[in-house]
């Protein structure tokens, strides 16, 4: 059947479905990257000092973020593969080229890129000192030197692990949300976590979870919208259980 692409339709909630922290291999650490200084971790949250954005860079993160996660509603980009292609993809995509180096072929990527108001992140760029392209936690506690060789940050994994280890909480109140902040939902009946990304201005964009082949798509609507969805388990409000919450980059605290 075919799914309308109205920022308006009821929403399809098919969620990526709890399986395994990790999908891929590991990308192997230069040794020139892991050097005892480089790999210092002064707030024990999982990720070295040197992948930690500090000043404008911070914003210049959220707001390229927001925008390309908010480009793939407009047309997908041929380089955000179909297998990849869910929830938590979109999510994985978007913090990528955030940080990427934001050239004439990067632009040529986006059939429509809403323009950001910031300018790119100038800490570092892709592949990044330490963990390369392996940029997500999957385990708890602070950075070490062999966390990408034994798995405990890869490149590819789902919702509920981003949340666990590559976010902090914010707060059960949409209301503060910043742009750049996830939205992360739960759907324990299907042992499922479902993530929208936060654009400002009650918006907010997301893929429906499902596969290419199933209809799965990017929708955009506002924070009204959803408060009016007929499944309550998905109003972003505080009484309900099934919204866990607005969520942050742990790179952005």
């Amino acid at each position: 059947m075919k799914v309308e692409r109205s920022p308006f339709r009821m929403l399809l909630w098919t969620a990526m479905l709890v399986g395994s922290p990790v999908w891929g291999a590991a990308v192997p650490v230069t040794a020139e990257h892991n050097s005892p200084r480089s790999a210092v971790d002064s707030d024990q949250d999982g990720y070295p000092d040197v992948l930690e954005l500090v000043g404008s860079d911070r914003a210049s993160f959220a707001d390229w973020f927001a925008s390309v996660a908010e480009s793939q509603y407009y047309a997908v980009s041929a380089d955000w593969k179909p297998e990849t292609r869910d929830c938590s993809g979109l999510l994985r995509y978007a913090y990528f080229n955030a940080l990427a180096v934001h050239d004439a072929a990067w632009y040529a990527k986006f059939r429509y890129l809403p323009p950001p108001h910031t300018p790119p992140v100038r800490a570092y760029r892709l592949p990044a000192p330490l963990v390369r392209y392996s940029l997500f936690r999957v385990a708890p506690g602070g950075y070490r030197p062999d966390d990408v060789q034994t798995g405990r940050m890869v490149g590819r994994t789902t919702v509920q692990y981003l949340m666990r280890n590559s976010m902090v909480f914010v707060s059960r109140d949409s209301a503060r949300a910043r742009r750049g902040d996830l939205l992360i939902f739960l759907r324990p009946e299907l042992a499922s976590y479902h993530s929208m990304v936060y654009l400002g201005g009650g918006l907010v964009v997301y893929h429906t979870g499902a596969s290419v082949a199933e209809g799965g798509e990017v929708r955009l609507v506002t924070l009204a919208t959803l408060n009016r969805h007929p499944d309550a388990a998905f109003h972003p409000v505080v009484g309900n259980p099934n919204f866990l919450g607005v969520y942050r980059w742990k790179i952005l605290e």
